[in-house]
């Protein structure tokens, strides 16, 4: 034991003896010693964050105003991004939680910062107690389930990953990487049938152990190499377990999903139409089947407006790339109505297709309603489904459902969280008020998307001729 190791020792002797006694002010004193002298140590972090729970009376929310005393150690994380001071972040981070030991963002914070100095143990520890404090927060998720992946700990990256999918089921990135912990795993199992026979070779031809995070982070970029052995390559094993027993599903799909993540859309849809063979009674096949002919159309698509930006005259380029657009937009509706029919009481999947449905390159607003409607009963979907729904209404003709429908929104609806929405419903509202003869609540509605965004639309060329009652139509 070195010295900084028996300083820390010592100090969390005397930081027991104090949580014996409830003097959980030296406790905290004493535990931060030991981190300082012994950063990696988990057990005198997890020591530290509870006896500063225990010092707030465990009330949740810690120090008084913890809000704005935190402001500065926010401030101080966000300069340390920006110059990757990690050492200071995790300072500024373990500041924070003496404030309010509950904060998952200081969690975080701290995890992220002790990942990138190497401090696995801690990081872990830290992104852990950040998914447990926001259990839906979207990011924590990903980074937790992405970094436990990368610790070859698969089920409980792969539970991650299931939140985020079912927190965003249009998520295909979290989609794809349950399919790919589900390949990895099974690779590093060994759980393929020539388990056996790999043995064998192992025995005739000694190998270097395989990191199947390494050769899968390989194979995303296209850098895969040949197979001298069984173990060495995904692609090869998952091939060769595929040979031996052609009706397996479930190895097909898990191929499928390897040439996706390396881009080989063709050979993905391949695999795909393979396993919807096999069982075509599986809609969740269909949709994989989707997904990747949307990924080949974005990508065909990316290149068709780098063209059209680099010829805006010629008419024949500037045409493909709108047509493509069109036909994206068309998958799209595909995609989320297949999904809908297979999810009927998914909410959010609802919203996703109202929001194709009602685009400028489907326009079809009935078809949008209803979905909109059911949508609103979401929480967290209300206020931009109900702005939706008001614009629907309005390019039907219906203004005065859709007045109803906005002025429903704007009740909880505020620039800071939702911008974009904001602006919209204020500004339809004044159309429809512009429309009605009705100057004054067209000029207030005007105002107020004038006060956040000067240049949206032809707002300011309405609010100047807000009393003319034009009738234009919505577009």
């Amino acid at each position: 034991m070195n010295e900084r190791e028996k300083g820390g020792a010592d100090w969390y002797r005397k930081g027991t003896e104090a949580m014996q006694h409830k003097n959980w002010g030296y406790a905290v004193e004493c535990f931060t010693n030991c981190v300082r002298l012994v950063p990696d140590n988990v057990l005198y972090r997890q020591a530290r964050v509870g006896c500063i729970r225990k010092s707030y009376g465990d009330n949740g929310t810690g120090a008084t105003m913890a809000g704005m005393r935190l402001m500065g150690v926010r401030t101080k994380i966000k300069k340390g991004r920006l110059s990757k001071d990690w050492k200071g972040i995790e300072a500024a981070a373990e500041e924070g939680l003496a404030v309010n030991p509950w904060d998952a963002q200081l969690f975080f914070d701290l995890g992220e910062a002790t990942a990138a100095l190497d401090n696995l143990g801690v990081a872990r520890y830290a992104l852990e107690r950040a998914v447990e404090l926001d259990r839906e927060n979207v990011d924590y998720n990903r980074r937790l389930g992405n970094f436990l992946f990368e610790r070859r700990d698969y089920k409980p990256a792969r539970a991650c990953f299931e939140r985020v999918y079912k927190l965003v089921p249009t998520d295909t990135e979290a989609r794809s990487m349950m399919s790919r912990i589900d390949a990895v795993s099974v690779l590093d199992r060994k759980g393929l049938e020539d388990a056996e026979s790999t043995r064998d070779v192992a025995v005739e031809q000694p190998a270097q152990p395989v990191n199947a995070y390494e050769e899968d982070r390989r194979a995303r970029k296209g850098q895969s190499r040949p197979a001298d052995a069984p173990g060495e390559s995904a692609e090869a094993d998952l091939i060769h377990a595929i040979r031996k027993d052609p009706q397996n599903v479930g190895l097909i799909l898990r191929l499928a999903d390897l040439y996706k993540l390396a881009r080989e859309f063709g050979k993905s849809q391949d695999q795909l139409n393979k396993a919807l063979e096999l069982s075509p009674s599986n809609p969740e096949i269909r949709e994989l089947i989707l997904e990747v002919q949307i990924s080949m159309l974005r990508d065909d698509l990316a290149e068709a407006d780098a063209r059209a930006k680099a010829n805006p005259t010629k008419e024949r380029i500037v045409e493909k790339a709108k047509a493509l657009q069109a036909d994206l937009a068309r998958k799209e509706v595909e995609l989320f109505t297949l999904g809908v029919e297979n999810n009927p009481a998914d909410l959010k999947r609802k919203y996703e297709l109202a929001v194709r449905l009602a685009s400028r390159h489907i326009k079809q607003f009935s078809r949008a309603i209803p979905l909109l409607q059911q949508a609103a009963a979401n929480p967290t979907l209300k206020i931009d489904a109900l702005v939706l729904l008001g614009e629907c209404f309005a390019r039907e003709g219906k203004n005065d459902l859709a007045r109803r429908q906005l002025e429903k929104a704007i009740e909880g609806l505020n620039f800071t969280d939702r911008p974009d929405s904001f602006k919209s419903a204020h500004y339809l509202l004044g159309r429809i008020y512009e429309a009605a003869g009705k100057s004054e609540q067209a000029e207030h509605h005007y105002g107020e998307v004038l006060a956040v965004d000067y240049e949206y639309r032809d707002v300011l060329k309405r609010m100047e001729g807000a009393g003319g009652g034009q009738a234009s139509s919505i577009e």
